[in-house]
């Protein structure tokens, strides 16, 4: 199995031959592992290294602070996803707005300094200062500078194109089914369990509670039902999940709170994964407590039916 070795710059890349992919790469997405497999399999067939260059943080983030919701995950699950699409090496660039000023014959001519051979990257695919480095460029540079450049086509959901902007959508809207077919695998979101108001165990519905991560695209105000991994099982346990306000009892911080379903322990300081699968309903307000319980123990029988027939790896509509 190849173990993938991360750099933090071109310039601490050796040189060698190689096939490189370049991309952002956010939410390693259906359309990103695809072209990662395609670029790894060339590089395998050809003998020689195959490379990711990404960068971090998200370029949006940096040139349109304004109009970018979140990251779809974090680097560290980016970082994790990448490696295992069998890459030999993955280059982390830092973005900044300096770089965004870099040409592509510039920004090129450094990364033909590792050794670049062919260059695979996706339909649509630009990079440097405006976006002037588009595809037919990027092939007049490889002329001048000896590598190839290869393209593959985008790939669809249902005839829509799957997309790192789209997906962040579904998730603002609280569309995670249709997240769960672009990226491949269900949107997590997750975190060290922190102490609320206690007002589930009161009621029978004791949550682990998450702050909001805070580089993530918001997730739509609702019920979920969901997956919790926890440090202390080697199974992902059923469990349903809140993220809102809790506008019934008037606490106003905006929380995530998972009830794991037939769990009661201590997970205080530890760390949980939510894979979010299903939106059941979105946030309301109850007259009281009662009428609380009532929705929960319903939303309950929801969530665990639609567990139970959920198959893994396969999202439920």
């Amino acid at each position: 199995m190849t173990s993938t070795r991360l750099f933090q710059s071109l310039a601490m890349c050796p040189p060698e031959p190689r096939v490189v992919t370049i991309g952002t790469f956010d939410g390693v997405h259906r359309g990103h592992q695809a072209l990662i497999s395609a670029a790894v399999a060339r590089a395998r067939y050809l003998g020689i290294a195959a490379t990711a260059v990404t960068f971090e943080p998200v370029p949006a983030a940096v040139l349109r602070p304004e109009h970018f919701p979140g990251r779809i995950c974090t680097v560290d699950q980016k970082m994790r996803l990448i490696s295992g699409q069998g890459l030999d090496h993955i280059i982390s660039i830092t973005f900044d707005r300096s770089l965004a000023q870099q040409t592509p014959e510039e920004f090129m001519t450094a990364v033909a300094k590792i050794g670049l051979s062919e260059l695979w990257v996706g339909e649509g695919f630009a990079l440097g200062k405006d976006r002037a480095g588009g595809i037919e460029r990027l092939r007049e540079i490889g002329a001048e500078l000896g590598f190839a450049v290869n393209v593959l086509e985008r790939k669809t959901d249902g005839g829509d194109l799957i997309s790192s902007s789209e997906i962040r959508r579904s998730i603002l809207r609280g569309d995670v089914s249709r997240a769960y077919r672009s990226l491949g695998r269900p949107f997590q979101i997750g975190g060290e369990v922190i102490h609320g108001a206690h007002l589930g165990r009161t009621i029978g519905y004791p949550t682990a509670n998450v702050a909001p991560p805070r580089d993530l695209v918001p997730l739509a105000d609702g019920i979920y039902a969901s997956l919790t991994a926890l440090p202390i099982s080697s199974a992902a346990l059923p469990s349903m999940t809140y993220v809102g306000t809790r506008p019934t009892v008037n606490a106003g911080e905006r929380l995530i709170e998972t009830h794991i379903f037939d769990f009661d322990g201590d997970l205080y300081g530890q760390s949980i994964e939510v894979d979010v699968l299903q939106r059941l309903r979105g946030d309301e307000v109850f007259s009281g407590l009662d009428a609380l319980i009532a929705q929960l123990r319903s939303d309950e029988a929801v969530a665990r039916a639609y567990l139970a027939k959920a198959m893994v790896g396969s999202p439920m509509n």
